[in-house]
C-alpha cells in the first residue's frame, strides 16, 4: 500500500460525513472506524460508475472487520466483465444511438444490461469470512419474504420457475483480505434492450439450448405486479440484518456530496473507470487464436502474438467469473516458448498462487488442460 493510501487510511474516518437513513447524527463517522463491524449502505445515485468507485474504494481503503451490504440501481448502461471483448459482446453502434453508457467492471462474469429496473446488491467481507452461498441465501431469504421462491442455478444464477432473475460476479483482493460479490435482481428492466444491444456467444446459446438472450430471463414484475425497488431493499435489509446478527445496525446513506466522492482517491479510480481506454481496451494483433466455452466455467478467447517461437503478446478474452485467473495467466504467458511444454510449465507455476480457492483452482486447471489439449508444439 503506498504512502498516500496509509494517509488516507488513518484521515478517512473523521472526514468520511456519510448520512443515515435511519438515524444521521449516529452514523457520520462509521464507514471508515477502526472497530467497524456489520454494515449496510444504501445509495439513490444514477451513475454505475460512481457505484464501482465505491465498490473499489471499499475495498482498497476500508478496514473491514464484518460484513457488508451496498444496495443500488444505476441508469441504462450496458456493463461487460473485466477481460471481455465489447466489440463481440454488445452492438456498440445501438448503444451510441440510444445514448446508453458502456462500462467494464473489474469483476469478472459476462455482459449485463441494467437500468431502474433493475436492483444491485454488493457485499463485501474479510476474505476469511466470504460465502458466495450465504450471500446468495440472503437474496433467497429476502425473496422468500416478498413471497418469491428462488433457487440456484449454475455457477451464480438465481432462477424463478425456470427463468434467470439474477446474476452475479465476484472479485478478490488477496492483498488485502478482502472479497466482493455483486449482483443483480430484475425487477421491471427492459427486455427489449437485451436483444437490442447483447450479442451473447453463439456457444452459450446452443450449449443452454435457447432461442435467444431474452428466452431465458424473467422480470418479477411479471408475477408480482406490486413488487419495486424500495421493497426489494426492505427485505434485503431485513434479512441480512437476522443473517448477521445486525438489528442495530444503521442504514447509511451515499450521495454525490459524501466526503468520499470528493476525496482525490476516489475521483481517481471514477475517473479511470470512465475513461474510453478502461472501457473499450484493445484488441492486439495475433497470429494464433484459440477459443472455446468450457462447460461451468468460462467462454475462452485467447490470443497470441507469436515471433521467432515465444509468445509476444497474448490477451484473453473471458467471462470467467475469476478474473484474478485471467490476469496471472496473460502474466505468465508473455515471453513463453510457444507450445505445449512451454504453455504447460508457465500455467503450472500458478497452482500454488489459487491452491487454496476451489472456483479460481478449477477455473485455472480447466483453462490449463484445454490449452494444452490444443496448442501445436
Amino acid at each position: 500500500m503506498s504512502l498516500a493510501w496509509r494517509r488516507q487510511v488513518r484521515n478517512l474516518a473523521g472526514r468520511l460525513g456519510v448520512a443515515s437513513r435511519a438515524a444521521p447524527s449516529v452514523v457520520q463517522t462509521r464507514l471508515f472506524s477502526q472497530g467497524s463491524t456489520t454494515r449496510i449502505l444504501r445509495s439513490d445515485v444514477p451513475d454505475i460508475i460512481y457505484h464501482f468507485a465505491v465498490e473499489e474504494y471499499l475495498m482498497n481503503v476500508a478496514k473491514l472487520h464484518g460484513p457488508l451490504m451496498y444496495l443500488w440501481r444505476p441508469q441504462p448502461v450496458v456493463t461487460i466483465g473485466r477481460h471481455q471483448n465489447p466489440w463481440k459482446e454488445c452492438i456498440l453502434s445501438q448503444l451510441e444511438s440510444d445514448g446508453v453508457a458502456l462500462v467494464r467492471r473489474r469483476s469478472g462474469g459476462g455482459a449485463v444490461f441494467q437500468d431502474p429496473g433493475c436492483s444491485v446488491f454488493t457485499f463485501i467481507s474479510p476474505s476469511g469470512a466470504f460465502n458466495i452461498d450465504r450471500n446468495l441465501d440472503i437474496i433467497i431469504g429476502a425473496l422468500g419474504r416478498l413471497g418469491i421462491e428462488a433457487e440456484k442455478k449454475g455457477r451464480n444464477d438465481l432462477t424463478f420457475e425456470g427463468k434467470k432473475i439474477s446474476g452475479s460476479a465476484f472479485k478478490h483482493a488477496p492483498d488485502r483480505g478482502v472479497s466482493l460479490h455483486h449482483g443483480t435482481l430484475l425487477v421491471d428492466t427492459d427486455m427489449m434492450a437485451l436483444q437490442r444491444y447483447l450479442t451473447p456467444d453463439k456457444r452459450k446459446l446452443q450449449a443452454k439450448g435457447i432461442a435467444s438472450v431474452g428466452a431465458r430471463v424473467m422480470n418479477l414484475r411479471e408475477r408480482f405486479s406490486s413488487l419495486d425497488h424500495d421493497a426489494i431493499c426492505d427485505a434485503l435489509i431485513t434479512e441480512f440484518r437476522e443473517k448477521e446478527n445486525a438489528q442495530g445496525v444503521a442504514i447509511e446513506d451515499l450521495t454525490e456530496t459524501s466526503t468520499l466522492a470528493r476525496e482525490p482517491e476516489f475521483e481517481a479510480v471514477r475517473n479511470e473507470l470512465g475513461s474510453k481506454e478502461w472501457r473499450l481496451g484493445k484488441t492486439p494483433e495475433f497470429s494464433h487464436r484459440l477459443e472455446t466455452r468450457i462447460d461451468g466455467v468460462a467462454v475462452f478467447d485467447v490470443q497470441m502474438k507469436v515471433v521467432g517461437g515465444i509468445i509476444d503478446e497474448v490477451t484473453i478474452f473471458s467471462d470467467a467469473l475469476f478474473p484474478d485467473v485471467v490476469d496471472e495467466a496473460m502474466r505468465v504467458l508473455a515471453k513463453t516458448p510457444y507450445g505445449r511444454t512451454g504453455i504447460g510449465d508457465a500455467l503450472k507455476t500458478l497452482r500454488p498462487r489459487f491452491a487454496s480457492e476451489e472456483g479460481p483452482l478449477r477455473t485455472l486447471d480447466a483453462f490449463s488442460d484445454w490449452m494444452f489439449a490444443n496448442v501445436e508444439d
